[in-house]
């Protein structure tokens, strides 16, 4: 019988998660990470301990494609970012959360976002010759250059968001970088290479106050799935991310992974935020809409997972797709290369029926899209009335 796991990581020696990008481009010699860690790699860190406990307790060496079967029931549920000062246990209030797509920082402040039906006969300009894509609402941005957020947001400012609030402060930077300088080996003679040096960036995950005043470390909160009962799961440290480094476990309540208080139970639309990358079969567009004629317009009518009755969607501010290449362990090269929609975009949707939207909560972190046992797919809901026009 399967049985849920909740836990939280923490590397011991920082953190390399390699991208796509390969080691002779305009950087030669230079590899480039992630700025933080894909749940497929934490599903894999997962998939390959429980594989070295099968082997241990069986005393049986698996084949790749043992391997393969025995942990495919591994699977990811929800995945956090942890933020907490050194000695306290993991809560709620130590989550953090990735910036959202319909947030701006101008004027020293920040603004929402907020999406407008579109003039009729007013077309973007472009090569995209879609009457759908046309049609969707877009916000009016501001006079100026909007500048860069940081990468995240606190609880508290997540939670005032998702009720329509703007908080007051802008994010939170994410975990400091360090340069490791490595040298090439010789696979025939195990020396070094004369002058082939690399570097790879590290995520530092233990963070010093400002003024000696403590020091704070990053964690990854995760739920997941596991085949049989494993009391003790995992029994030792992970190797994770490049290089495999060590990461310790850490037992966490399943309350870390509820809904805050205050979420709102009604609302005239809806706004679903990522919390983790999301794969749809159509790119940008989520799966269950189909083109459809809704108000005498074409439109992406459709269901969604866990709400009643059909919706259409409004508008989406999608960031640039996360382009995600993993190792297939068992075929000894690398996957096909996907493009995600990255943590933070926003999708808004209205009931084709006009009622409200109920019980936001249930869709708290609820998969959406496919992967699902990766981990991909994580929603946050969030508060929309479309017929607010200003901040």
């Amino acid at each position: 019988m399967s049985t849920t796991a909740c836990l939280a990581l923490l590397p011991r020696d920082g953190l390399f998660c390699k991208d796509g990008r390969g080691w002779y481009t305009s950087d030669v010699g230079r590899s480039h990470s992630h700025p933080w860690p894909p749940p497929s790699t934490i599903r894999g860190a997962l998939r390959a301990a429980w594989g070295q406990s099968l082997m241990a307790r069986s005393s049986r060496t698996l084949s790749p494609e043992q391997w393969e079967r025995e942990t495919r029931e591994v699977a990811l549920g929800a995945v956090l970012a942890l933020l907490r000062p050194l000695g306290e246990e993991f809560a709620p209030e130590h989550r953090m959360w990735p910036v959202s797509a319909d947030a701006l920082a101008v004027d020293g402040g920040l603004q929402r976002l907020l999406p407008r039906r579109p003039s009729r006969g007013v077309a973007t300009l472009g090569t995209e010759d879609d009457a759908a894509l046309e049609a969707l609402w877009r916000p009016v941005l501001p006079p100026g250059k909007p500048r860069p957020l940081p990468p995240f947001w606190t609880e508290e400012a997540l939670s005032g968001w998702l009720r329509g609030e703007v908080p007051k402060s802008r994010g939170q930077s994410g975990p400091p970088w360090r340069v490791d300088v490595r040298v090439t080996l010789n696979p025939d003679t195990q020396t070094a290479e004369p002058g082939m040096l690399y570097q790879t960036p590290i995520l530092e995950m233990l963070c010093r106050e400002p003024l000696g005043n403590g020091a704070r470390e990053w964690a990854l909160g995760l739920e997941c799935t596991l085949p049989t009962e494993a009391p003790g799961f995992p029994w030792g440290p992970l190797g994770l991310g490049g290089k495999r480094r060590l990461t310790l476990a850490e037992r966490v309540s399943p309350g870390l992974f509820a809904a805050p208080r205050g979420l709102p139970e009604r609302s005239p639309g809806l706004r679903l935020i990522l919390a983790t990358p999301a794969q749809f079969q159509r790119g940008w567009l989520p799966d269950g809409l189909e083109r459809a004629e809704y108000e005498g317009c074409p439109a992406w009518v459709g269901t969604l997972p866990g709400v009643e009755g059909q919706v259409v969607l409004r508008a989406a501010l999608v960031n640039r797709p996360l382009e995600l290449s993993t190792w297939d362990m068992v075929q000894r090269r690398a996957r096909a290369t996907r493009r995600l929609v990255p943590a933070g975009s926003v999708y808004f949707f209205e009931r084709v029926d006009g009622l409200p939207f109920t019980a936001l909560s249930t869709l708290w972190l609820a998969p959406w899209g496919s992967g699902r046992e990766e981990g991909l797919g994580r929603v946050l809901p969030g508060h929309w009335n479309p017929e607010e026009m200003n901040t």
